[in-house]
């Protein structure tokens, strides 16, 4: 056999074991919402939102300005940097070949409509699915279909390997960005299409196995509850593995750099009760009023499938909450 089709296979294998081995893991770099977008960016807005209506993807118009965001910052004639897609019908097919930002920007949205199309993406909600429609814009859709025939979707183990085999290919030092999906995602606000929304129970990363409290049937717990409703916003464990009045604490101490102990709340917070054993999402907070998910409502363990019903969101001011839970702490987004 061949050397380098022994390398290619042998790559393979590597991608294979650590593609598994990330399905349990709780340190995906993933971390939505850290960085703001530029003043450049916001200027295009109006014309991407435009362009996100004609491809039908109004949706997505803060995925299409953290993509701008990464590729160019919002700057230039070309800040999609979609010169290089099949859709530039205009301008020559190579690197910053478009020299008009409105036709750059027309481009680089039906691009990335491709290639939601081609991930099949069902909804905002879906962020395995938008993962590998990111990665496929920076690759080229080929990546998509590839991806999903070796290993399902996306991966930042696979996004690593298919920039591997494309050098090899091309003879090139250097093909893509392998940490794309990481790069946009941190300008994209938290929960993104999710945050307001109902817990999408479909996504079994953050509901399944890879759930702490799946794992001893725990269903409809608060903490089984907290957990995917984290994961699902942040796209990593939160750290968690103990009742509820002691998540705050762990999550806390899982994620030093990303979270902080606080007695007020900020969107995107855990709580914990104090006095009363519980745990809960605070979804939004004006000062006054905050906005949580919780889960077990029945004070049991249910199946998965009456699991799904057994939460709700609801408001109370934080004078409230204390009262009810005999004190409140938060772990807080920095």
């Amino acid at each position: 056999m061949a050397l380098a089709g022994l390398g290619l296979i042998l790559l393979l294998v590597i991608a294979l074991f650590i593609g598994v081995f990330s399905a349990f893991s709780s340190s995906s770099l993933i971390l939505p919402g850290t960085a703001s977008l530029s003043e450049e960016v916001l200027a295009h807005t109006e014309t991407i939102e435009k362009y996100a209506e004609k491809y039908e993807i109004e949706d997505y118009v803060a995925i299409l300005q953290a993509i701008m965001m990464q590729e160019s910052g919002g700057k230039g004639i070309d800040p999609m940097q979609a010169s290089e897609s099949g859709f530039n019908e205009k301008y020559p097919r190579v690197p910053n070949g478009i020299t008009d930002p409105e036709y750059s920007i027309e481009v680089g949205v039906k691009t990335f409509a491709d290639c939601i199309k081609q991930a099949k993406v069902k909804d905002p909600t879906d962020t395995e699915g938008i993962y590998l429609a990111l990665q496929g814009y920076n690759y080229g859709n080929g990546y998509i279909s590839w991806a999903i025939t070796n290993f399902g979707g996306y991966s930042k183990a696979n996004a690593q390997l298919f920039s591997d085999m494309q050098k090899q290919k091309l003879g090139t030092s250097g093909y893509g960005d392998p940490d794309y999906v990481d790069h946009v995602m941190r300008y994209v606000g938290l929960g993104f299409g999710n945050i307001r929304g109902e817990p999408n129970f479909e996504n079994m990363k953050a509901w399944g196995m890879n759930n702490y409290y799946s794992q001893f049937g725990l269903y409809g717990q608060c903490t089984w509850f907290a957990w995917g409703r984290f994961y699902e916003l942040y796209g990593y464990s939160p750290g968690f593995t103990g009742d509820g009045t002691q998540c705050v604490d762990q999550l806390v101490a899982a994620h030093p750099d990303k979270f902080v102990k606080s007695k007020t709340p900020k969107a995107g917070a855990v709580f914990s009760g104090v006095g009363h054993n519980h745990v809960g999402i605070v979804i939004a907070w004006d000062g006054t009023n905050i906005t949580i998910q919780e889960g077990n409502l029945d004070g049991r363990t249910n199946t998965f499938q009456e699991a799904k019903t057994d939460w709700q969101t609801k408001t109370y001011t934080l004078t409230q909450l204390n009262r009810i839970y005999k004190g409140v702490v938060f772990a807080n987004p920095k």
